[in-house]
């Protein structure tokens, strides 16, 4: 059968979709994207989260997301290494002293990033409202311009379907982006014991022209050392 005489449908981009192909193919254009890749240890945080669910539940409130969790690290995290929390534009390197975190939230057009402005100040519960709210507005159309800019780092989860690392495409023209990925167990060698160890993917993409890979690789450390020790997350 030639190409000809297949049948196929036809539909031209257009709103939503256009707007994230141009804005897709333009940060990959302009930057210099590398992606870092390393596992954390979130057994503990598993656990704690566990723990506080009947707390939660007696107060008549929510339970904070992995997802929650994952911004408020990153956002502590870029505490300790602001250079990520910049943008570059005009040859014009901004960094930023308020951390707005943009998430990224699937429509069923396209993705969208609603912003969680001072994220590094919030309450893990205080997140939790506001990604739920954010998601919600995003979802029935409900979000403003105000909503969806002055982002400075951007958290996409790609493990609310089951992937485990990802290459995510910077949000220009901000200067990094962190995919986490779904959570698998793992049997580990621990002391001479074999264990199960809950293990999640993160992967970071840096503009190579503002960040080396060194700083990278520290920042996405940083993030794991707070997943891995998460009474913090609750201060």
């Amino acid at each position: 059968m030639t190409e000809q005489n297949m049948k196929f449908k036809e539909k031209k981009i257009k709103g939503m979709r256009k707007t994230i192909a141009e804005n897709m193919a333009y940060s990959s254009r302009e930057s210099a994207a590398i992606t870092q890749t390393r596992t954390a240890d979130v057994t503990e945080l598993i656990d704690i989260r566990k723990a506080r669910k009947e707390e939660y539940n007696n107060k008549g409130i929510d339970m904070p997301s992995i997802n929650d969790m994952v911004i408020k690290a990153a956002a502590l995290a870029l505490r300790e290494h602001p250079d990520l929390n910049s943008t570059f534009q005009d040859n014009i390197i901004k960094t930023y002293e308020d951390i707005n975190i943009s998430m990224a939230v699937a429509l069923p057009n396209g993705l969208i990033t609603p912003v969680i402005r001072n994220a590094d100040k919030l309450s893990l519960h205080e997140i939790s409202i506001k990604t739920k709210l954010a998601a919600d507005k995003a979802r029935t159309g409900g979000l403003t311009a105000d909503d969806i800019t002055g982002g400075t780092f951007t958290i996409t989860n790609v493990g609310m379907v089951k992937v485990e690392t990802a290459t995510p495409i910077i949000n220009s023209p901000q200067v990094a982006i962190l995919a986490a990925g779904t959570i698998v167990p793992r049997l580990e060698r621990i002391e001479g014991e074999i264990v199960e160890r809950q293990r999640m993917f993160l992967s970071l993409t840096v503009d190579h022209r503002i960040i080396d890979g060194y700083p990278a690789a520290l920042y996405l450390n940083t993030v794991c050392d707070i997943l891995e020790k998460p009474e913090q997350l609750w201060v």
